[in-house]
């Protein structure tokens, strides 16, 4: 049996406690409780302020490892206690690869401190991925850094979960010499402006389409098709995936087709999309900023125009944004060390040279992740209109190029299925039941 400490003993002890407050000139309520204490220690490995030796491996997608050496020894020579292994993730094909490695790895343990995910995974992600600690940035500040699908995807119950370091989306990219030829000096606003445009454009021979209006219709030939109808169904406020079987989503997905199966400016024997364009054989497209860099790649000088996308309702625009982030891993024994490069990587500074640094391996970088940097990229035709659109947009789980397989493949079958000729309504039912699996 465990001894009682004197009456004396316990008059001794709340002396010497009542004394040291008034030495401190600090009161009760000053005092941390013990698990608010404890919370407040440094990680462990955490970095900062420590002198501890610290390695991070980080996990990096579609950058030239170059950019991402530079940007590491800037930061190394201020923090030369931190060694920092990047390895591109690029080589792992096809992206469903990739995303099913970063999920497991991140469930079991073992993977990387930093790691490459898309926006549309970060909400699955969240019992696995370490959140940014508050002391390096709050939700009001990251509000005010990034553009609202930033936060959309990777701010939930109150925590940050990611951080972008560029912005992507769909922009329209049309061929300003076809454009010309028909007398059309500005790009289309409206989807109906698109639609006249398009029909406008196509050119037959006899009965064969020849030229193509605009990429739009298909699925087997148009790679970002469902990030089209993903923003077609967002400007129709349509909730993705759990509305996608409504009224509303079969209005949409039946005018997508309809580009096919009644105006006959799109069809499937065209090769994919991005390349029918760089070969001059459809006049409009929808593509994220990087495909840009392709089609620059397969037709050097090409007269492309890039511009925001058209808009049901142009007073409340809707658009659409797809793009990586990186987080840290629950995992990881240096959780803080890791945000806090990160938050580094996420500076204007280092947002301006990952910019110019990239700008050295192609044509142009990635578009700023940071709101107050919009304005450098004014006078560049090509990533001006994805900017224009960033404030505007909204993702979901059906992007394409991310890995998101079993629900591009859901939604390819149910185009394919109306192009075919089964009713819109019973295409999207059995999506939507296939994307709920």
């Amino acid at each position: 049996m465990k001894s009682k400490l004197p009456i004396s003993k316990i008059f001794t002890l709340v002396l010497l406690s009542s004394l040291s407050l008034l030495l401190t000139a600090c009161t009760v309520q000053d005092l941390p409780v013990i698990g608010e204490a404890l919370g407040n220690l440094p990680l462990i490995g955490g970095g900062g302020t420590s002198n501890e030796p610290v390695t991070l491996t980080m996990w990096g997608l579609w950058e030239n490892p170059e950019v991402m050496r530079d940007l590491i020894a800037q930061y190394q020579e201020a923090h030369p206690n931190v060694t920092i292994n990047y390895e591109d993730r690029s080589v792992v094909k096809p992206l469903v690869n990739y995303k099913e490695r970063v999920f497991n790895r991140l469930s079991e343990g073992g993977g990387p401190d930093i790691v490459r995910v898309h926006n549309s995974w970060v909400y699955r992600l969240t019992s696995v991925l370490a959140p940014m600690p508050g002391s390096l940035m709050d939700t009001e500040t990251y509000n005010a850094t990034f553009y609202p699908v930033a936060a959309e995807s990777a701010v939930h119950d109150g925590k940050i979960y990611a951080l972008p370091l560029y912005y992507d989306g769909l922009a329209l990219v049309y061929n300003r010499n076809h454009f010309a030829e028909v007398g059309q000096q500005a790009p289309p606003t409206a989807w109906e402006e698109f639609r006249r445009l398009a029909l406008e454009l196509s050119l037959y021979s006899e009965d064969e389409l020849i030229r193509a209006g605009a990429a739009m219709g298909t699925a087997d030939n148009i790679e970002h098709f469902a990030d089209i109808l993903g923003l077609m169904w967002s400007q129709a406020e349509v909730g993705i995936p759990a509305e996608i079987d409504s009224a509303r989503a079969q209005d949409a997905l039946t005018f997508y087709t309809n580009f096919v199966k009644e105006d006959r400016v799109w069809n499937a024997s065209f090769p994919e999309a991005t390349t029918a364009f760089a070969n001059g054989e459809v006049s409009m497209i929808f593509v994220p900023s990087w495909r840009i860099l392709d089609i620059l790649e397969m037709s050097p000088g090409m007269n492309i125009g890039v511009a925001p996308v058209p808009q049901v309702d142009s007073e409340n625009p809707v658009t659409w944004g797809s793009f990586w982030m990186e987080g840290v891993s629950a995992d990881s024994a240096n959780p803080k060390a890791a945000w806090e490069f990160l938050n580094f990587l996420a500076q204007r500074d280092q947002q301006l040279s990952y910019y110019s640094q990239s700008s050295n391996y192609r044509p142009f970088g990635s578009a700023y992740a940071r709101t107050d940097l919009a304005d450098e990229l004014a006078l560049n035709d090509y990533l001006r209109p994805y900017t224009l659109d960033a404030p505007h947009a909204t993702e979901a789980e059906i992007a394409a190029r991310s890995g998101n397989r079993r629900q591009v493949d859901a939604l390819q079958t149910a185009v394919n299925a109306v192009l075919e000729g089964t009713d819109v309504e019973t295409a999207l039912t059995s999506a939507k039941a296939s994307i709920a699996q």
